[in-house]
C-alpha cells in the first residue's frame, strides 16, 4: 500500500489576507455595533441625569460619564453591569474610523461623507483630549486686588511644606489618598527625607470646626484644645462641600510633636476666610506647615478686579447680569484692561477666564469679590473647527446630490432624436 499523501493548503495571497482584513473592518464598523452604542449612550444619559438629584453633578459624572464602567454598585436595575461612557466613546471612535472612513469608497460622490465622518472623530477626540488634560479652577478676586493663583473646584490636598523652603520643597497629598469609608480609619504618610510622618484620621466630606460643648456634635468627638470636627450633611454640589480632617505629627522616634484639626469656616458654601492659616509644627532645627486646601496652581499672568457691577431684576435680589472690570498683567509688565461678562470670556496664553459667580452675601458698602472660572483646555476650540468640518461635509454632499438630480432631470426631459 502506498501511503495516502497529505492534503497541502494553498499558499496564502495578498488578496485571502486583504479579503480577511476587510472582512474584520466590516465587523468593527458595522451599523449593529453603532445602534447598540447609541442605545447605551442614550440609557446611560438618562441614569446619570437622574441620578444628579441625589448623587449631585460630581458624582453622576464619574459614576456614569468619565468612567470606563460603572461601578457595581450603581448597575442598571442594582443588578445588569454598564460600560461607562468613556468605553462607549472608545468604541464609537473605532467603529467611525472603520466603516465611515477607512471602508468607504473614495469618490467624488462620498468625499462630503468622510468629512462628516471625521468631524464625528474630532468631536470624540476633542472630549479624550479634555477628560484627560483639561485643567479647570475658580480664581476669586476681592476689588482692588489681584491674583494669579487658581485653585480647583472639586477634590482637596495636604500642602506640605519646609518654612523657607523653596516650592520645589512642597509635597501635596490627594484626598484621594487619605479619604477613608470611615472616620475611625488611620492613614499614615511618610516621604524620604522627612524628619516625620502624618497621620490623618477622623476623615469626613462636609465638615465645620466646632467647639467641643456643642450639642450637635457626636459623642466621643476627638476633643483638640476645645475644638471638634461637626459633621455636615454631604450636599450634591460636589464644590460646596468642605473636607475635615484629624492631622497628628510624629518624628521618627514615634514622639508626637502636633496634632490638629483641619476644616474651613462655612457660609453659604463659600469659603469665606480672607486667609487659611496652615498648621505648623517643628522636628529638631526644622519647622514646617500643613493645610488642607483646594490644590492651587499659578497662571501666566495676573488679574487685578477694577471694578464688580451687577444688575438685579425689579424688585429681586437675583442678579440679572454681572461682569468684572479686570486688568491683566504679563509677566513682561505690559497691562491690559479686559471686561469678562457672560459668554464674553478673557483669553490668554491659552487660558480662558469665565465669569461664573460672585459674592452676594456681602453687605452694601462692603468689599466684594468675582468668581471667574480659569480653564486651560488643549482641545478648547476642536469642536468649532470639527462642528466647520460637519457643515463643509454635509454641504458637500447636499450639493453633490443636487447636481446629481438636476442632471438626471434634464436628461429625462431632453427629446431624443427621431428616426429620419
Amino acid at each position: 500500500m502506498s501511503a495516502e499523501s497529505p492534503t497541502l493548503s494553498p499558499p496564502e495571497t495578498p488578496r485571502h489576507r486583504a479579503g480577511a482584513t476587510d472582512r474584520i473592518l466590516s465587523l468593527i464598523g458595522s451599523y449593529h455595533i453603532a445602534v447598540v452604542v447609541f442605545l447605551l449612550m442614550i440609557l446611560l444619559t438618562l441614569l446619570g441625569t437622574f441620578s444628579q438629584k441625589t448623587l449631585g453633578l460630581y458624582e453622576s459624572l464619574n459614576i456614569y460619564f468619565t468612567s470606563w464602567f460603572v461601578p457595581k454598585e450603581h448597575w442598571w436595575l442594582g443588578f445588569i453591569p454598564l460600560p461607562g461612557m468613556a468605553s462607549l466613546l472608545a468604541v464609537m471612535f473605532v467603529n467611525l474610523l472603520a466603516g465611515g472612513v477607512i471602508r468607504i469608497r473614495k469618490n467624488r460622490r462620498t468625499i462630503g461623507n468622510v468629512i462628516a465622518h471625521l468631524s464625528m472623530l474630532g468631536l470624540i477626540a476633542a472630549g479624550a483630549v479634555s477628560l484627560w488634560y483639561k485643567q479647570e479652577g475658580h480664581m476669586r478676586i476681592f476689588e482692588g486686588e489681584s491674583s494669579n493663583k487658581v485653585q480647583a473646584f472639586q477634590d482637596w490636598v495636604l500642602e506640605i511644606r519646609e518654612v523657607g523652603g523653596t516650592d520645589k520643597n512642597v509635597y501635596l497629598v490627594h484626598e484621594t489618598e487619605f479619604r477613608t469609608d470611615s472616620p475611625n480609619e488611620t492613614t499614615t504618610f511618610h516621604r524620604g527625607g522627612w524628619p516625620f510622618e502624618l497621620k490623618v484620621s477622623g476623615y469626613q466630606k462636609n465638615a465645620t470646626v466646632t467647639t467641643v460643648g456643642d450639642p450637635t456634635v457626636v459623642p466621643g468627638s476627638r476633643n483638640v484644645e476645645g475644638y471638634t470636627l461637626r459633621p455636615l450633611p454631604v450636599n450634591p454640589m460636589h464644590e460646596a462641600n468642605m473636607a475635615g480632617i484629624y492631622l497628628d505629627a510624629f518624628d521618627l522616634s514615634g514622639k508626637n510633636v502636633g496634632g490638629t484639626l483641619l476644616a474651613q469656616i462655612i457660609r453659604q458654601g463659600e469659603i469665606v476666610t480672607r486667609s487659611n492659616t496652615p498648621y505648623s509644627f517643628t522636628v529638631g532645627d526644622k519647622q514646617f506647615t500643613v493645610a488642607l486646601t483646594r490644590e492651587t496652581w499659578e497662571v501666566p499672568f495676573s488679574l487685578k478686579l477694577d471694578d464688580f457691577k451687577a444688575t438685579y431684576y425689579p424688585g429681586s435680589s437675583k442678579a440679572k447680569e454681572y461682569e468684572s472690570n479686570v486688568t491683566m498683567t504679563t509677566p513682561d509688565n505690559k497691562s491690559s484692561k479686559f471686561r469678562i461678562w457672560m459668554n464674553n470670556p478673557l483669553r490668554n496664553s491659552g487660558y480662558v477666564a469665565y465669569q461664573t459667580s460672585y459674592d452676594d452675601q456681602s453687605p452694601p458698602g462692603q468689599e466684594r469679590y468675582s468668581v471667574l472660572t480659569v480653564v486651560k483646555n488643549p482641545s478648547d476650540q476642536w469642536p468649532l473647527y470639527s462642528m466647520i468640518l460637519a457643515a463643509i461635509g454635509l454641504l458637500i454632499t447636499f450639493l453633490t446630490k443636487l447636481f446629481r438630480f438636476i442632471r438626471r432631470n434634464a436628461s429625462e426631459k431632453t427629446p431624443s432624436p427621431t428616426a429620419a
